[in-house]
């Protein structure tokens, strides 16, 4: 309890209410750097400034509501809203070449592993809004999503304190990089297995010829 009330003098009560709100608005702009914030909360948890049971609570509350508003945005078109105003268009248009970068799904699985390629994050919940999933669908992709995608990034964080007693912005730093590479390297392979299921449709399609 007393180095929860030390927090709350160092840090104040704005940290964890900020980064729930970053990570939610991540969901729409997906270059918003909130994984670099969320990594460092699991970096200071290590550290034993923030209480690593709060850190993922907010982050998954966060991450769950934010792809939650960006389902229901597609689905019934409150495009029409953001479009009103010049930040919702360039939203609207960097979702979409996010979605298209990334792939569509047409399944449950297939929406849920695109989430861990960079950028999938935002491409799964629009690609399920404009598919039109019911919300029982959506949901039992939200919810496992933004549990995983917070212990994930949280993970980083507070493994690597744990494991390098390494200050925290050491820690938060080598993280990032871990987490860049296994992107990087997650990117790779679904990019590699889309181009061969193009490569097998297409061959079969000439064979149908």
């Amino acid at each position: 309890m007393n180095e929860l009330l030390e927090l709350l003098q160092e840090w104040g009560l704005w940290y964890l209410p900020l980064q729930a709100l970053l990570v939610a608005l991540t969901a729409f702009v997906p270059p918003f750097p909130s994984e670099i914030m969320v990594i460092a909360s699991g970096a200071l948890a290590a550290d034993g400034r923030l209480p690593l049971s709060a850190v993922i609570a907010v982050t998954t509350l966060g991450c769950f509501t934010g792809d939650v508003a960006l389902y229901a945005t597609f689905r019934y078109q409150l495009l029409r809203v953001l479009y009103r105003w010049r930040w919702g268009r360039r939203m609207h248009r960097l979702v979409l070449r996010t979605a298209i970068r990334v792939g569509q799904a047409n399944t449950l699985v297939g929406l849920l592993l695109i989430r861990w390629v960079p950028g999938g994050r935002a491409a799964s919940m629009a690609t399920a809004g404009m598919m039109r999933i019911t919300w029982g669908r959506a949901l039992s992709v939200a919810i496992p999503g933004a549990v995983i995608w917070s212990l994930w990034l949280v993970g980083l964080g507070y493994i690597t304190g744990t494991t390098t007693g390494a200050p925290p912005l050491v820690s938060t730093l080598i993280g990032i990089g871990v987490g860049t590479l296994v992107g990087l390297a997650i990117a790779v392979f679904y990019t590699r297995r889309r181009r061969a299921s193009a490569q097998v449709r297409l061959e079969a399609s000439s064979a149908d010829e």
